[in-house]
Order: C-alpha cells, then structure tokens, then sequence
C-alpha cells in the first residue's frame, strides 16, 4: 500500500494563523461562520478562509487559500458545521498534521464538541491562552484493487463500509487479518470502524464503544447470514484484506463521503495512514459527558457532579 509521507505536527505554542472552513450546503452557516471569524481576529489572530467557504460566502473581506496551501501555511483549522463537516475537513488537513478544532452549529456532535455559543470563550481559552487537551484520532487508507491495479483509494476517519449495491442477496466476502484467514462473511454490509467511528454506524449496527484513546479497529457484520458473527476488536496495527467472493457488486464507502464500486474478484485492502486527525479540546471538553448527551446515559441524582 503505497502510504504519503507526514508532514510534521504543526507546533501549539505558535497560533498566529487560522483557517475556517463551513459547510456550503446550508447558506444558514454565515452568520455561524462570522461570529467564528470575529471571535478568532478579535484575539489577534490572522485568518484564511478555505478556499470554497470563501466563494460560497462571498466573504472577500478575508483572504482565500485551498486546502494544500491552508496545510502549508495554517498553524490550526477551526470546522464550522456538524460532524460531517468535520469529517470531510479532518480528512483534508491530516496529513499536513494542521490541528482541527470543532464548532457545532446546532447540538454537539461526537467529533465537534464546542457549541456556537460558547465560541468565543472556548477559542479564548485554546488560542490565546493555550489551554486546551490534544487528541490524536486514527485515520484508515482503504484501497480497491483490482487486476493488481489500484482503482481506488481513500481516506476514513470514521469507518469503511463495504455495502451491497442492490437491495437483491446478500454480499459474499472473504476476510484476511494480516495475511491470516479469518472468515467468510456472507451480510448486506461489512463496517471497518477506527475507535472514533465507534460511536457513528458501528454502533447503530450493534457494536461496541471504543474510547479514542485505544489502539483499535472493529469489525462488524450488518444483517449476517450466520447469527454466530459477531463484532471482534482488532488492534489497530493490523492491514486487512477483503476479497469479493460473490458475483455481487459492492460499494466501498468510506465515512459515507467517499465511495466507489467494487465487483468479483477485486480486493479491498485497508491499513493505518501514516498521520493522525489532530483535534484541539477546551479544557472543559469531557468525552464521556459526550456520550451521554448523545446517548441518552443516565445522571446519578445521589451525587453532584
């Protein structure tokens, strides 16, 4: 697997620069995106504007940049959207090792955990007065290859999804773990989850929560023929092979953003990146809190918090 090469991390202790990136499938994020932007220049800092928020929001009051030139140029991105958003840009900027901070629009997602109204404190707190937590998140490659021949390749933050493309049969895969045989998984899907796609369509599929800071990969079947196929934890250094077996074409999704088909005989190949997504926390970011607005986890009314 042919892996690019990280660029280093770039250094917290020096932010003079920050990108903005929105999402531009809502024109409801402007007013988000300029309270973010007065919030950051208010602080003294410098701002670039991705170079498509920048068009789709006429903000020409800022400079523009791509994603490379962000990645060169940035010391930290904030994400204005959801966890998709977030998502798509984490992807973008990891292997630059450009730091991502999240901004939620609406309520707090698993990945963007800074709610718009408490931007401007928040980034007072990570930007100026440098308090804020590290978290490094594993990010997957995934490759088909057919023939020999890589047809496609892509990045996943959360998770890749090898999914039937009709709604006719099941999929029939052959899975490798590091070159050893596992099974044969006959399921409309398989989920290859990283610990942060734990929380996303593995967990909706009956699998298990992994806390971000584990070394691990799940497994988990969707729909399997054979009830005795559970979801199995891997460690996170392993590559893994899934071979088409049937004559079943499937689709290859990787975090639902990025996708391509794959037929008979073609092989999925999936392993480690060599970079990590890099997220900044306020110092009040509490993952488990989290996890419990999210999923509805009970408070212990004996004790206060």
């Amino acid at each position: 697997m042919n892996k690019p090469t990280p660029l280093p991390t770039k250094n917290p202790a020096d932010v003079r620069t920050v990108a903005i990136v929105g999402r531009t499938q809502s024109d409801s994020s402007l007013d988000a995106l300029k309270r973010v932007i007065h919030a950051v220049v208010d602080l003294g800092k410098a701002v670039i504007i991705e170079e498509q928020t920048h068009a789709h929001f006429q903000l020409r009051d800022y400079p523009s940049a791509s994603i490379k030139d962000i990645g060169q140029a940035a010391d930290v991105m904030i994400s204005v959207g959801g966890d998709g958003t977030m998502l798509g840009n984490a992807r973008q900027v990891a292997p630059y090792g450009l730091p991502i901070i999240g901004v939620n629009q609406g309520h707090l997602g698993f990945i963007t955990d800074i709610a718009l109204a408490d931007v401007e404190t928040a980034l007072r707190e990570v930007l100026a007065n440098k308090q804020y937590t590290v978290e490094k998140r594993d990010l997957f490659i995934a490759q088909v290859v057919r023939e020999d021949e890589v047809v496609f390749e892509g990045l996943a933050l959360n998770d890749v999804v090898v999914a039937r493309r009709s709604v006719e049969g099941m999929l029939d895969l052959n899975v490798r773990v590091n070159e050893q045989f596992m099974y044969r998984q006959r399921a409309d899907s398989l989920i290859i989850a990283t610990t942060t796609g734990s929380t996303a369509y593995s967990l909706a599929a009956g699998g298990p929560i992994l806390h971000p800071q584990l070394a691990g990969i799940t497994l988990v079947p969707v729909a399997p023929q054979s009830l005795s196929n559970r979801p199995i934890v891997l460690p996170n250094t392993c590559t893994i092979e899934i071979d088409i077996a049937g004559k079943r074409e499937a689709a290859v999704h990787c975090d639902s953003q990025v996708f391509s088909y794959a037929r008979q005989d073609d092989r999925l190949r999936i392993g480690l990146a060599p970079f990590s997504s890099i997220f900044w926390h306020p110092l009040s970011y509490n993952y488990f809190a989290t996890l419990r607005q999210k999923l509805n986890w009970q408070l212990n009314p004996s004790r206060p918090l």
